[in-house]
C-alpha cells in the first residue's frame, strides 16, 4: 500500500511538472523571488522577507514570514503569472498572533542596543541603538527577547527588560501630551520629590511627554515608570511629539550639533552622544534639524540629490567613501571650505579634501565615491 502511494505521489508530480521539471520549476520560483526583491529594492534590514520555496503535494508552496502584507500578496500574484502553477500560501505575517493587541513598545532605558539575534549582548552583533522614549513596533518573540522595528525602519533583536509593552490604545494616550527634546549632550533627571536628587542621565535627541514647565523645571514622563524633573535649559518644548522631529533647521544647525561631539569615540552600531558610527552619526545630526535619513551609509547613498562635482558641495551635503567593502561604507557632513565631520575610527573629527590643509586624509580623499543633497535650497 505504501509503494502505491509512492508511485501515486511520483506519477503525479512527473505529470503536473515533468520528470525533469521539479528542479527547473524551483530554480525559476527562486529565481522569480530574488527579481521581485531586486525589482521592489526589498533591503531585509528593514523589511522581514525569509521565504523558502518547496514542493508539497504536488504544489509549490512558500514557506516563512513577511512583515508586509501587500508585498505578500503582490508577490504571489506574480508567481502565479510567471510559474502557472498552484501555489500554496504558508508564509506567516508578523507581527505574530501570540503577541495579541501589545505590539508597541516604548525604549524606557537611556540607550538599548539592537541585535542581530536573540540574546545577543556583545557590541559587535550590535546593529542600532534605541533611545529612551522612542517607540518601536513588536513583529516576534523569542524568550524575553523582541524582534522590533523602529521608527526609521530598521529591524533588530532587543532584552524585553528594556521596553515598555504597550496596545495602541495606551500609545495613543502616550502620544497624547506636549513632549520635551533634549537638546544638551546629557540632560540630568531628578526626582520628582526631591529635584536635587540624580536619578540618571538621558542623551541628546531624547523626547520625552512633557506634564509642566517653568523658566527652569519641566515635569516629564518616563516611559513605563516615574515622573521626574530635567532643566529646561536642556529642552526644547513642542505642542506633540509629531512636532519635535518635523521642524526643519539649516545647515549650520546641522554642523553645529555636530560639532558639539567632536572627539567622541567611535562606537559600532553606536546612534547617540555616547559613542557613534558614520552613518548612525550623519542619521542623528539630520534628525535633530528634522530630516529622516535611512539608517545605514548605503541607504543614505540612495537619498537625496546627487553631487556631481566636488567642487558644487555646499555645507549639509552628505560625502560618501569606499572604504572596507564595494560600494559606500562610510559618510561625513561637509562643513564648507573643503572639510568634512565625521565619525571614523578616531572618533568624532573634522578632515579635509585639500592636501594643503593640516586636517587632510590622504586616504579618504582616494576613497571618495560622491555626494548627496538632502537640503533643499530654496
Amino acid at each position: 500500500m505504501i509503494k502505491k502511494s509512492i508511485l501515486l505521489f511520483l506519477f503525479t508530480a512527473i505529470f503536473v511538472f515533468g520528470s525533469d521539471g521539479t528542479m527547473e520549476l524551483l530554480e525559476r520560483a527562486n529565481q522569480a523571488i530574488s527579481n521581485f526583491k531586486t525589482v521592489e529594492k526589498i533591503d531585509t534590514r528593514e523589511t522581514v522577507f525569509a521565504i523558502r520555496v518547496d514542493i508539497l503535494d504536488s504544489k509549490i508552496t512558500l514557506i516563512g514570514e513577511m512583515s508586509d502584507i501587500d508585498l505578500k500578496d503582490k508577490l504571489i500574484s506574480e508567481l502565479n503569472g510567471i510559474l502557472k502553477v498552484p501555489i500554496e500560501d504558508r508564509i506567516t505575517i508578523l507581527p505574530q498572533s501570540s503577541l495579541g493587541e501589545k505590539i508597541f513598545a516604548v525604549v524606557k532605558i537611556p540607550v538599548a542596543n539592537l541585535m542581530d539575534g536573540p540574546r545577543k549582548t556583545s557590541q559587535k552583533n550590535a546593529v542600532t541603538q534605541a533611545r529612551m522614549g522612542e517607540i518601536v513596533k513588536l513583529l516576534k518573540q523569542n524568550g524575553d527577547w523582541y524582534l522590533v522595528q523602529m521608527e526609521d525602519s530598521y529591524l533588530g533583536w532587543i532584552d524585553g527588560q528594556n521596553l515598555w509593552i504597550i496596545d495602541s490604545a495606551a500609545l495613543s494616550e502616550y502620544l497624547s501630551n506636549r513632549f520635551a527634546l533634549v537638546i544638551s549632550k546629557f540632560a540630568n533627571i531628578y526626582s520628582e520629590m526631591n529635584k536635587t536628587q540624580l536619578q540618571g542621565k538621558i542623551v541628546q535627541g531624547t523626547a520625552l511627554p512633557c506634564l509642566k514647565i517653568d523658566d527652569q523645571w519641566a515635569l516629564v514622563q518616563l516611559p513605563g515608570r516615574e515622573r521626574v524633573y530635567i532643566e529646561t535649559s536642556d529642552l526644547e518644548v513642542f505642542n506633540s511629539r509629531k512636532e519635535v522631529f518635523s521642524s526643519k533647521k539649516d545647515a549650520d544647525y546641522i554642523i553645529s550639533v555636530a560639532k558639539q561631539h567632536l572627539g567622541l569615540p567611535y562606537l559600532w552600531a553606536g546612534t547617540t552622544s555616547l559613542g557613534f558610527d558614520c552613518s548612525g552619526f550623519t542619521q542623528f545630526c539630520f534628525k535633530m534639524a528634522g530630516y529622516f535619513l535611512r539608517r545605514d551609509a548605503d541607504m543614505q547613498f540612495e537619498q537625496g540629490e546627487v553631487v556631481e562635482n566636488r567642487n558644487d558641495l555646499q555645507p549639509g551635503d552628505l560625502v560618501f567613501f569606499q572604504t572596507y567593502k564595494p560600494g559606500p561604507s562610510h559618510v561625513g557632513i561637509y562643513i564648507g571650505d573643503m572639510k568634512y565631520i565625521h565619525s571614523g575610527s578616531n572618533g568624532v573629527a573634522i578632515n579635509s579634501f585639500d592636501p594643503a590643509s593640516p586636517d587632510y586624509s590622504q586616504s579618504l580623499d582616494q576613497k571618495y565615491i560622491g555626494a548627496r543633497r538632502i537640503l533643499s535650497r530654496w
